[in-house]
């Protein structure tokens, strides 16, 4: 019988965690694997990234029930869990449906918890008593975990420096994507940009060039610092594709600047990879990351890009030969660096080059669904009851 993969992630919106997901269950082999997702605020009502401590944290406990009755009907060998949330309710939540269940479990569920970039990261945007209890609480829900995805060596390693737990429980499976990934050719994608912006008295022109990035509006991508860059460099187009919470406060900052006429905010469509090359230069400003897949799709794209040094970024971007690097949170030196690889196509060029080599040699689709498939099944064997991998 087929192996039963249930996951289970937060949001519903855009972001790696949700694409990581999509495509595990979109190429996973079917004739081994029969694959589920559950969303919060969907298929799981109470689950959020909210929390009311002083309601006694009562929509996590909603969740959690809610989770356990989701287990008794679906019974999944495998609970994959994805996001600092729904790895700990959901450990959490397994671990109570194998006590309560009424007879001895047919199946017993083995826990995958993936972590796309720790959340207690020291680089990211929390003070000192809020990263400490991310690391108690993920501490707390390795104890019901069975195996830790980390997508790169930097959380591996991060997972192992705060003792999250045993490195016999840690695995390092780098994300990957479709070498064959699609892309719009440079006029189309910068038409269908230009159409979509809101603004029509002030839209771009083909003189300047175009520097974009791409993700959810949030801290840890500190989009200020690209904000406060772009206003140094007078003769450049900036974009930045995403939505989220930090809309309101970049929106001000762009005004502030003055930078209505050069710096562009274009709502996501949940394909925003597409537009990639409208751009002469890919930049990520990030504080915090896990392995990006953004950024593996500019790459695979043959962009020259400049990013930050957060997380799993080093591991895609060795500076000067497929990419450049830059000190997080330094407008001056990011401006600079733009700057410099404007003024040099030939080094813009080959950077790009290198970086799609990079991509389709170690950050492969084929190769992070071989490694994940390796972990399942391994978690699966360990089982003396239940459904197991056909050979």
């Amino acid at each position: 019988m087929k192996t039963k993969v249930l996951y289970l992630i937060t949001k519903q919106d855009v972001g790696g965690a949700q694409k990581y997901t999509h495509d595990l269950i979109a190429h996973l082999d079917k004739n081994f694997f029969e694959a589920k997702i559950l969303y919060g605020g969907k298929d799981i009502k109470w689950l959020s990234n909210k929390t009311w401590p002083w309601l006694l944290f009562l929509n996590d406990w909603l969740a959690i029930r809610e989770l356990v009755k989701v287990f008794q009907k679906e019974q999944p060998n495998i609970v994959h869990l994805n996001s600092s949330k729904a790895g700990v309710l959901g450990s959490l939540a397994t671990k109570i449906y194998k006590v309560v269940s009424l007879k001895p479990l047919v199946i017993s569920p083995k826990v995958i918890f993936t972590a796309h970039g720790w959340v207690f990261n020291p680089t990211n945007a929390l003070s000192t008593p809020v990263r400490w209890f991310y690391i108690l609480l993920h501490k707390f829900a390795a104890a019901f975990q069975d195996k830790i995805i980390c997508v790169s060596e930097y959380d591996y390693w991060l997972a192992l420096q705060y003792k999250i737990a045993a490195k016999e429980k840690l695995v390092m499976i780098h994300n990957g994507i479709d070498p064959n990934t699609k892309f719009l050719d440079r006029e189309t994608a910068r038409n269908k940009m230009i159409k979509k912006l809101k603004t029509t008295s002030s839209k771009p022109q083909a003189n300047y060039p175009w520097i974009g990035s791409i993700g959810r509006l949030v801290k840890e991508k500190n989009y200020e610092t690209l904000i406060k860059a772009a206003a140094l460099i007078p003769n450049a187009y900036f974009f930045i594709i995403g939505a989220g919470p930090e809309m309101n406060k970049l929106k001000r900052r762009n005004e502030k600047l003055k930078l209505k006429n050069r710096l562009f905010f274009i709502e996501p469509t949940g394909n925003d990879a597409q537009y990639l090359k409208a751009f002469d230069i890919f930049v990520m400003s990030s504080v915090k990351e896990g392995l990006p897949y953004i950024l593996l799709e500019a790459m695979l794209a043959g962009l020259p890009a400049i990013v930050t040094e957060a997380g799993g970024i080093p591991e895609m971007i060795q500076n000067h030969e497929n990419g450049l690097m830059v000190a997080q949170k330094n407008p001056a030196l990011l401006a600079k660096t733009i700057q410099g690889l404007l003024s040099n196509q030939n080094i813009a060029k080959e950077l790009g080059v290198s970086a799609g080599l990079a991509v389709q040699k170690k950050f492969s689709l084929n190769k992070m669904l071989l490694e994940t498939s390796i972990v399942y099944r391994d978690s699966c064997l360990k089982q003396p009851e239940g459904r197991h991998f056909q050979d």
